[in-house]
């Protein structure tokens, strides 16, 4: 049976230094660890997890708990993408997933599920949205807890959520930038942090330009493409309609596209979209993708300048 010494042996580490680099400490070297997976791997090397759980006294599992703005975290785009996160580094540093819901509130109010009382998993990590006092019980719990997307003000809880407010401004500015000065806000009728940054982004963008805001075009709907959808015949039925609209969320900018032609509004997507291709396709130049990373505005070809 191989052993960590035979791996160290091979690789030209200490045993430490095979544990470490196995584990993905950041103090190891890139080299280092090349050399000491590639001994693990020549060696079949399998470290013996349980009993170095015990030896730690830990679980290495992690539980995650779905919040309730979601159905399952693999359902969502956005919560995809963050849990790809999440499992990247989970297994980086040796361990494992429990992906769970909250399991509501019982006869004695515990909104805790029954997992992380028997410790079977080391640490919470919240993704989406649940209410304080779940959030709450959780952290009285006593394991490390971190939200994702979503955080308790005034209370001091580890917290990751994108910049919102700075995402919608960046948004609102760029509609901004091409002429238009009715721009709607298609916002989300929810009470987390979501719904009210987004919005003061928006506000933002339009008080640096000096655009008045009009009650009339702020509209809050269910997160869905159906809402959004009726919300954008409502507001292009408008007197002084809106010459585009901030939509928040991708279901609901499909929406306020799919409200738009039922209005018949010319939305550029398609038929740019097949005039690109049909100039690739008979050899003609055409512009690069666009295709801009790094958390900074990504322009889409449904955005035109006023009319």
């Amino acid at each position: 049976m191989t052993t960590i010494k035979d791996v160290a042996r091979l690789a030209g580490v200490s045993p430490a230094t095979v544990s470490q680099a196995l584990n993905g400490r950041p103090r190891v070297n890139s080299e280092t660890r090349r050399r000491v997976v590639d001994a693990a791997l020549k060696l079949r090397y399998a470290p013996n997890l349980h009993g170095r759980r015990l030896a730690r006294r830990r679980a290495e599992s992690i539980a995650v708990i779905q919040g309730k703005n979601i159905s399952t975290v693999f359902s969502d785009s956005f919560y995809r993408v963050v849990m790809g996160g999440v499992v990247e580094a989970a297994r980086a540093r040796g361990y494992s997933l429990m992906i769970t819901p909250t399991s509501g509130a019982g006869a004695g109010g515990d909104h805790c599920p029954g997992i992380l009382g028997n410790g079977a998993v080391d640490g919470v990590l919240v993704a989406g949205v649940l209410e304080e006092a779940a959030l709450l019980a959780l952290r009285h719990r006593g394991l490390p807890l971190v939200l994702v997307d979503n955080y308790l003000p005034g209370v001091e809880v580890p917290a990751v959520m994108p910049d919102y407010r700075a995402g919608a401004r960046l948004a609102t500015e760029h509609l901004l930038a091409l002429g238009h000065r009715r721009v709607a806000f298609l916002g989300a009728a929810v009470s987390y942090p979501f719904g009210w940054h987004t919005y003061e982004g928006y506000a933002d963008a339009l008080g640096a330009r000096g655009v008045a805001q009009h009650p009339a075009l702020v509209r809050r709907c269910a997160i869905s493409v159906e809402a959004a959808t009726t919300e954008t015949a409502d507001l292009l039925a408008l007197p002084a309609p809106p010459t585009a609209i901030f939509a928040v969320t991708d279901a609901m900018a499909i929406g306020a596209l799919r409200g738009a032609r039922a209005q018949g509004v010319p939305v550029p997507l398609g038929r740019l979209a097949a005039e690109r291709l049909i100039r690739l396709i008979e050899g003609e130049p055409t512009d690069a993708a666009l295709l801009p990373v790094g958390g900074e505005l990504v322009v889409r070809v449904s955005c035109g300048g006023a009319r």
